[in-house]
């Protein structure tokens, strides 16, 4: 009787434990999900969901514009018919799915490794950044996720069924199948991996009916086979990734625990735990514990070599499908006889505490989450606007501007000039030229080209706002005035050799169809702040004649070896001209090229290439510091 006893309380408990673990995973996912708004993907996604037809999504908004299978497109499809573009009902399904998958991945380690290893499992993944993040966006990795998990779920009912296999569950196994392979590329890959593992899993006398299941899912998969056809030839997504570098792996694993180091600390702790104790599982459980680490290394592999030999693809997002397989590994080896029920529930609360509470407050999670650039850079532009209401002019610069718009129209409708990708420097020049207002509100979603920047602030020079959010920038200023403490554009001495920290008399220097270089500026490595991340040159050019061939030239070099680690030449496609005068522009991000500014030292000159005839009046430069929301929902903030 006491026996029984025991067992129904411990039941009682992990059912308490694992009901804590579901609703903080829920609590973390739904917090403020009303007011979270859309992102570029997201945007992508839903102006894709427009067409008269269902041929058309397929054959224009996904084979023609989209590196992802199909399934979420079909999706959001028919369900921005039903609910429109609401933030709230948009996300809500992914929502949903991302808190059922802390359930699953609970129900697959309990099978796999034990409670107590399910709990942390479940508890771990319940408030992570990275788990809650790509749960609260409307792309394919939670519902890739759950479908995978799912899968596995199912595979889990196959192994342990000692009788007849019914029809129901080889159903179940290709439907859940089908819909992983429909969700993302990898999520395809992992199914893939999964049945073919299902094989040295299951009894072989359910061999035949598990290559039924398995028919089934590529028969349902067929009518998806030439999208799939299409993308893979197709390539990479979209050229903007960079190989992986050898510390990748390392990079992300610290991301998944939120750049924490107490964190990390806390987790070295919990994993040591049955070892210091002499109550682990080591000798057991290893085909579960290879067959996990096959599901989260094979694609890892995959990905890695293929963005080394092809096109770059491996990014933090590719290894969400397998990374619980990896999480489960991690928590694998307590014993659950050597813990008692209170201490099993205490050990899940101290993992389910710390991975929230570096979410919610070092990694500052529901705060970028309810302030992404498109819905805040309209709230500033409308704060703008009420400050300054005739003396204001406003500009935005986006991938598209219809994703600018969604947010901008609703509460500046008709007062933003909006520019993208598809517009030009020479375009924006033009606009700001016309300006006759004193101030300038200007911001950029999914990076703008430095020079953009720079030339905002070579017409309003006096900045006074600098705010950022995700993969935006918003900035105020004004034209110059007496205070010149915040002009941001510094003017350099036009014929001097030298290294710069000050600002010197400038003189014209002439070019002629025999000089070919200009003057150099020269910017050691000490002139540089350790957090500067944006760095941009404009040169001022007379001319009779067009000029068509010159070039500003920026050199970095390392200041340790001298060689040369990236050199650039701004071309008049990317300047600004009038007249008998041209603003040659070149920039770049400290960042997007991973080198530290105290590391280097930067050259700067004019290249005339063509041998034109011009004067050189005027050179500025512009330097700026790296907002820490810039990327925070990727990187340290």
């Amino acid at each position: 009787m006491s026996i029984r006893k025991s067992l129904n309380n411990e039941n009682l408990s992990v059912a308490l434990t694992i009901s804590l673990v579901l609703i903080v995973a829920a609590g973390m996912r739904f917090y403020g999900l009303h007011e979270i708004p859309f992102m570029h993907d997201e945007f992508s996604a839903l102006f894709r969901t427009h067409y008269q037809s269902f041929g058309d999504l397929i054959r224009i908004g996904v084979m023609e514009n989209d590196s992802h299978p199909a399934g979420v497109q079909v999706f959001l499809y028919y369900w921005v018919k039903l609910f429109g573009f609401n933030e709230f009902w948009i996300k809500l399904p992914f929502v949903i799915l991302g808190v059922a998958s802390v359930f699953l991945i609970y129900n697959i380690a309990k099978q796999w490794f034990g409670t107590l290893s399910a709990l942390l499992s479940a508890a771990f993944f319940a408030g992570i950044q990275y788990a809650v993040f790509y749960s609260q966006i409307a792309r394919p990795y939670a519902a890739g996720l759950f479908f995978v998990l799912l899968m596995v779920h199912f595979l889990n009912r196959w192994i342990k069924a000692n009788q007849k296999i019914p029809w129901t569950l080889i159903l179940a196994f290709a439907i859940a199948s089908w819909l992983a392979a429909l969700m993302h590329a990898f999520s395809l890959a992992s199914a893939g991996l999964i049945y073919l593992t299902g094989f040295f899993l299951i009894q072989r006398s359910h061999h035949r009916k598990y290559m039924v299941a398995g028919v089934l899912a590529i028969l349902f998969y067929l009518p998806h086979l030439p999208v799939f056809v299409h993308q893979l030839n197709a390539g990479g997504i979209g050229g903007w990734l960079g190989k992986p570098e050898a510390g990748f792996l390392g990079s992300f694993l610290f991301y998944t625990t939120n750049y924490s180091w107490f964190f990390v600390f806390i987790l070295l702790a919990v994993f040591l735990l049955p070892f210091l104790t002499r109550q682990h599982t080591l000798s057991s459980k290893n085909t579960f514990r290879v067959v996990a680490l096959m599901w989260f290394f094979i694609p890892l592999a995959v990905a890695w070599s293929y963005s080394l030999l092809r096109t770059p693809i491996l990014q933090y997002s590719t290894l969400y499908f397998g990374f619980p397989f990896l999480v489960m590994v991690f928590f694998s080896f307590f014993q659950d006889k050597a813990f008692s029920a209170n201490q099993k529930m205490l050990l899940t609360l101290v993992i389910l505490f710390v991975s929230s509470f570096t979410t919610i407050y070092e990694r500052q999670h529901p705060l970028l989450m309810s302030e992404q650039g498109y819905d805040q850079i309209a709230q500033e532009m409308y704060q703008m606007k009420k400050k300054y209401p005739n003396q204001v002019s406003l500009a935005s610069y986006s991938a598209t501007p219809a994703m600018a718009a969604f947010y901008q129209d609703k509460l500046v409708p008709g007062t933003v000039k909006r520019f993208s990708k598809h517009q030009t420097l020479q375009e924006f020049g033009d606009w700001l030229n016309d300006q006759k207002t004193d101030k300038l509100g200007f911001g950029w979603t999914d990076y703008a080209p430095v020079e953009w920047e720079f030339l905002a602030f070579w017409f309003y020079p006096n900045r006074s706002v600098h705010k950022a959010w995700f993969n935006a920038a918003w900035f105020e200023s004004s034209r110059r005035t007496e205070d010149e403490n915040f002009c941001v554009i510094q003017s350099l001495p036009v014929t001097e050799d030298q290294n710069l920290t000050t600002n010197l008399k400038q003189e014209f220097v002439h070019f002629d169809g025999s000089k070919t270089y200009g003057p150099a500026w020269n910017w050691n490595a000490e002139f540089w702040d350790t957090d500067v991340k944006v760095f941009a040159l404009g040169a001022l050019l007379l001319h009779d004649k067009p000029v068509t061939e010159a070039r500003l030239v920026l050199e970095i070099k390392d200041k340790e070896t001298d060689s040369l680690l990236f050199w650039q030449a701004g071309t008049v496609s990317n300047a600004w001209q009038k007249a008998e005068q041209t603003l040659l522009l070149s920039g770049f991000r400290f960042s997007n090229l991973k080198i530290e500014p105290k590391e280097v030292v930067i050259k700067a000159y004019i290249w005339n290439k063509a041998g034109e005839t011009f004067s050189c009046v005027d050179v500025f430069y512009y330097k700026r510091d790296q907002h820490p929301f810039i990327l925070g929902l990727v990187e340290a903030i």
